[in-house]
């Protein structure tokens, strides 16, 4: 399924073994049991994080607009391809 495959890239992309998060409460309107795996994340500290964020960076050609970051300093953004960082799954 296409969580199972997000881990292999998180895997592949951070060198951990990334986590499951499972839903905390059924929502009929998205379709979410409880304890259903809704999503899969990685904590990636030090030297690492700067890594994998200079290569996020490179692919966003080093720009990101000022709805990327929040009001509490946190900031976010997506890429569209996984083979724009370089990373080969199937």
């Amino acid at each position: 399924d296409r969580l199972t495959r997000a881990a292999k890239v998180l895997e592949q992309l951070t060198g951990q073994t990334p986590v499951f998060s499972k839903a905390r409460y059924t929502v009929r309107s998205f379709g979410i049991r409880r304890n259903e795996k809704i999503a899969v994340h990685c904590t990636v500290r030090g030297a690492k994080a700067e890594e994998i964020l200079e290569k996020g960076l490179k692919v966003r050609e080093y720009e990101l607009r000022k709805n990327n970051f929040s009001d509490t300093g946190n900031f976010g953004f997506g890429i569209q391809e996984h083979i724009d960082l370089g990373i080969k799954y199937d």
